[in-house]
């Protein structure tokens, strides 16, 4: 079975604003700017915002250097 079968055939994990902060170690605010400018893609129902981990994982390795540097 290929990786999309794999990732297709699982549950996607739903966080909220405030998991995604914890997480990240961010403010409110800095969330709210990756929010806007799409750098995390994020879903609202009602009021609340809700984060699919693996989405926020896809989006940090997408940023990645590509050179990485061992100490």
């Amino acid at each position: 079975m290929d990786k999309k079968m794999e990732k297709s055939d699982q549950k996607p994990i739903w966080l909220r604003s405030s998991n995604v902060r914890a997480m990240l170690g961010i403010s409110d605010s800095t969330l709210q700017t990756m929010r806007i400018n799409k750098t995390l893609p994020a879903y609202k129902l009602g009021s609340t915002w809700f984060y699919r981990e693996d989405e926020i994982f896809e989006s940090l390795l997408a940023g990645r250097n590509s050179k990485i540097i061992e100490a």
